[in-house]
């Protein structure tokens, strides 16, 4: 395989994103976590020491950090800097894919696995690849070599400025019918209006009738003043086909009243399934929705077993926070949680009278939890803090925030079910499931 370099497989340059398969370009978190994942040395104690804290420690130092590198199955071992571990761990990833292009080239000549034939890269790329694969690390990790390690690891709302855009200027397919508000709602806007102009009035969910209700070149649920802000909300059903409607999105928005600036959004998912009787049951059920969907019938079913998932999703419409976002300038002032309570306040009321269930995965917008695995301890409780702040502070609103019809809350693990794989990857994952059930 005289015309595929060896060397021509190491990354080339920096890159932020993380990687996602087998062949993917490392990014910094990829090396670092597998640097971490290795036992910390202390030469001056000449013996294995793991860092206490990680609060003032940054990238080049847990980059010159020595550890404890296995040799294989043999036993023994041999103290490496964590440089040294990176390079080791793109020059494997190299020479496995190099191998793996050889062997589809070997095929498509027509050679099979069991001929005999050996794939050796050109030797004198292969003396090269380590010292090659150091400067590939080094390159990769000198934007960073100044940051917080931990900061490689948390993530801030992926996608979220593109989100409050679309939030604000998206069509909805149908509005909150105004006879299903809540009650507190319902009163508020009967004191502002006409006796004749709310009695028995109704929103027609597919658009045909009702139009004079609301202004068509505006197509929101409501707007109202809040404070300094402006509240738009809007709602949909995803499967308006439905009939019991199983699935909506609402959409709540806060802008500055004077300047139209968009301030914080949120995004819930209401669910309700027919009854169940196991965690693959609802698998099933979401799955034909969307990969989101199944994320969350997993994440539910890790977060509260087989028992309570059943009770909770058989009695209660599950209210999802599927993206929750404050633009920097208004944070840390409390308009997170005002913006969530002004839109549980305003969900359109379920039909058949189940109370909500609120649904909260604080990781997916807190932590990268695919590197925990391989953090040490310190380390990991520091990057999980955000996470476990958030679930603290939401708990301890939610307790006395006084919602009529949010009846109970939990919190999920949506982030090690997010994205989580091909649609025969998930069947073969939901047949683990009824497996494990049966």
């Amino acid at each position: 395989m005289k015309h595929v370099s060896l060397l021509a497989l190491l990354p080339s340059g920096a890159t932020v994103t993380a990687a996602t398969g087998p062949y993917a370009i490392p990014a910094a978190p990829d090396l670092a976590a597998h640097v971490l994942s290795h036992e910390r040395y202390d030469a001056a104690e000449n013996a294995p020491s793991a860092r206490k804290d990680y609060k003032n420690v940054h990238v080049a130092d847990v980059m010159t950090d020595e550890y404890v590198f296995p040799l294989g199955e043999t036993g023994k071992s041999i103290v490496l800097s964590g440089y040294q571990i990176a390079a080791g761990f793109l020059a494997e990833r190299a020479a496995d894919e190099w191998l793996q292009l050889a062997r589809q080239q070997h095929a498509a000549n027509g050679g099979v696995d069991t001929d005999g034939t050996r794939h050796v890269p050109d030797p004198a790329e292969a003396d090269q690849l380590m010292d090659r694969a150091l400067e590939s690390a080094e390159r990769i990790l000198a934007p960073f070599e100044s940051t917080p390690v931990a900061s490689l690891f948390e993530t801030h709302y992926r996608g979220a400025r593109e989100f409050l855009r679309l939030s604000w200027e998206g069509l909805p397919e149908d509005l909150v019918p105004k006879s299903r508000r809540p009650a507190v709602v319902s009163k508020a806007a009967a004191d502002l209006a006409p006796a004749s102009a709310s009695a028995g009035q109704d929103y027609d969910p597919y658009g045909l009738e009702g139009t004079s209700d609301y202004d068509v070149d505006k197509p929101l649920a409501y707007r109202e003043k809040t404070g300094p802000f402006l509240l738009t909300m809007t709602y949909r059903h995803e499967y308006p086909q439905v009939d019991d409607e199983r699935l909506g999105t609402a959409f709540a928005v806060f802008h500055e009243a004077g300047t139209d600036i968009v301030a914080a959004a949120v995004e819930l998912k209401l669910v309700k399934v027919p009854p169940i009787q196991s965690s693959a049951d609802l698998v099933y059920v979401l799955d034909t929705y969307s990969g989101e969907m199944l994320s969350l019938a997993l994440a539910a079913a890790e977060a509260l077993g087989a028992e309570r998932l059943c009770s909770v999703f058989n009695t209660h419409r599950v209210v999802y926070i599927s993206t929750w976002e404050v633009r920097k300038p208004w944070r840390g002032q409390g308009l997170g949680i005002a913006l969530l309570r002004e839109a549980l306040q305003r969900l359109p009321a379920d039909p058949d009278g189940r109370p909500d269930a609120l649904c909260v995965a604080p990781e997916p917008y807190q932590t990268e939890v695919r590197y925990l695995g391989q953090l040490p301890p310190a380390l990991r409780a520091e990057v999980d803090a955000p996470a476990h702040r958030l679930t603290r502070h939401l708990t301890e609103w939610l307790d006395r925030a006084n919602l009529p019809n949010v009846k109970t809350h939990f919190f999920i693990p949506m982030a090690k079910h997010a994205g989580i794989g091909s649609a025969g990857e998930n069947a073969r994952l939901i047949d683990r499931i009824m497996e494990s059930e049966a």
